[in-house]
C-alpha cells in the first residue's frame, strides 16, 4: 500500500519502486534460500522490513555481505543493529529494552518480588530473558526463574510447573502467538495466578482472538498501540478505511509496521538524490530526526553512530488483555 502511494505520486525521482515479496515460514532454511533469491536472482536494493530475528540472523549477514541494505526488520532484537554496520538500520524497541521497562514497572507499582521467564531458545528468547535478568540484578532482586522450549513446542506444562513450584509471580513471556496461548492456558488449568507479561513479538491481535478468552489480563509491551476503529483518531480512521477498501481486510499492528517503515525508507531514498547508492541511501536515513507517524509510534531518529530509531529507554507502552481488546495501560521506562 506504501509503495503504491509512493508510485502514485512519481516514484523516487521519477523511479518506481518494485516490491518483491518471499515468504520464509518462519525457518531458517527457507529464509537462506529466500534470501539467496532475493539477493542473486532479483538483485535487490534493500530488505526491507525482513521477518523474524532467527530468519533475519541467516539473511541479513548475506545481504550486508553483498552491500545490500538490511531496513527496519520485524524484528526488536538488539542484533537487527548491533553490532554497528552502516548498512543496517532497526526501528523497533529492543526486547530486553521493553522487558526492563515492564519488570521494573511491576516491582515498583505492584510489588512483585519474585520474577520468571518463559523463552523460545533462540537468539529471540534470550532477548527477552536478558532484559528480564539484568534489571531484576539492578534492583536486587533474586535470581531470575528461567525455563526455555523449542520452537513449535505444544506441551507447556513443565515450564509452568516449576515457575509455580519456585513461586514465581510475574512471568515475561519469550512467546509468540502459539506458545503464548499455550503457556497461559496450561497456567490456568493448573489454578496458577500469576501475572503474565509478553514482549511486543506477542502484543498481536491473535493473542485475543485465537486465544477466547485464555489470555485475558495478560500484559503486553510495545511501542505502538492495535488501531481498533472505535478508538481511533479521524486520520487513522481514514487510513483504515483505505486499507479495508485495499486488502479487503482490517487493519492490525503489522498493517502499521509494513506502512510505516516503508514510509521512513521512502524519505531517505528521496534525500538521497537521483544517483542512488545503498551508502548514500544509508546516510539519509541518518539525516532523519524525531520522525512521527500518524500512529501513536514512538518518535524515530538516527544518528551516524546509532542506527536504532526509537530512544529504547523511553519509547515503551504497557498494554493488558480486557475482554475482545488490548488497551493501553500506561508508558513504562527504566
Amino acid at each position: 500500500m506504501a509503495v503504491e502511494e509512493i508510485n502514485a505520486k512519481g516514484g523516487i525521482h521519477g523511479r518506481k519502486l518494485e516490491l518483491i515479496v518471499e515468504d520464509t515460514a518462519y525457518q531458517q532454511n527457507k529464509a537462506a534460500q529466500a534470501g539467496d533469491k532475493l539477493l542473486r536472482k532479483d538483485k535487490v536494493f534493500a530488505l526491507m522490513g525482513p521477518l523474524g530475528t532467527p530468519t533475519n540472523m541467516v539473511t541479513m549477514p548475506r545481504a550486508l555481505k553483498s552491500n545490500v541494505l538490511n531496513v527496519f526488520p520485524l524484528s526488536a532484537a538488539r542484533e537487527m543493529y548491533e553490532p554497528f554496520h552502516p548498512l543496517k538500520f532497526a526501528m523497533f524497541t529492543p526486547y530486553d529494552d521493553q522487558m526492563r521497562s515492564a519488570v521494573k514497572y511491576f516491582v515498583e507499582e505492584k510489588g512483585v518480588k519474585k520474577i520468571g521467564v518463559l523463552y523460545q531458545d533462540d537468539d529471540f528468547g534470550k532477548n527477552v530473558l536478558n532484559g528480564c535478568e539484568i534489571q531484576a540484578k539492578e534492583m536486587g532482586l533474586p535470581e531470575v526463574v528461567k525455563t526455555n522450549f523449542k520452537r513449535g513446542s505444544k506441551d507447556f506444562s513443565s515450564q509452568i510447573a516449576k515457575l509455580k513450584s519456585a513461586g514465581v509471580e510475574l512471568v515475561c513471556l519469550g512467546t509468540i502467538i502459539g506458545e503464548t496461548i499455550g503457556s497461559m492456558a496450561t497456567a490456568k488449568k493448573i489454578g496458577y495466578d500469576a501475572t503474565f507479561v509478553v514482549s511486543s513479538a506477542g502484543y498481536v491481535p491473535e493473542n485475543v482472538i485465537l486465544a477466547k478468552g485464555l489470555t485475558e489480563g495478560l500484559y503486553g509491551t510495545g511501542q505502538t498501540s492495535i488501531p481498533y476503529y472505535e478508538d481511533a483518531s479521524a486520520e487513522v480512521k481514514t487510513w483504515m478505511d483505505a486499507y479495508q477498501k485495499r486488502f479487503d481486510k482490517t487493519a492490525v499492528l503489522q498493517s502499521i509496521a509494513g506502512y510505516d517503515l516503508m514510509h521512513v525508507f521512502g524519505i531517505a531514498l528521496e534525500k538521497a538524490g537521483k544517483d542512488l547508492t545503498a551508502e548514500k541511501v544509508a546516510k539519509a536515513l541518518e539525516s532523519i530526526k524525531e520522525y512521527k507517524t500518524i500512529f501513536d509510534s514512538a518518535p524515530i531518529s538516527f544518528g551516524e553512530d546509532d542506527h536504532l530509531g526509537p530512544d529504547p529507554r523511553n519509547s515503551t507502552k504497557l498494554f493488558q488483555v480486557q475482554g475482545p481488546k488490548w488497551k493501553f495501560i500506561k508508558n513504562v521506562s527504566y
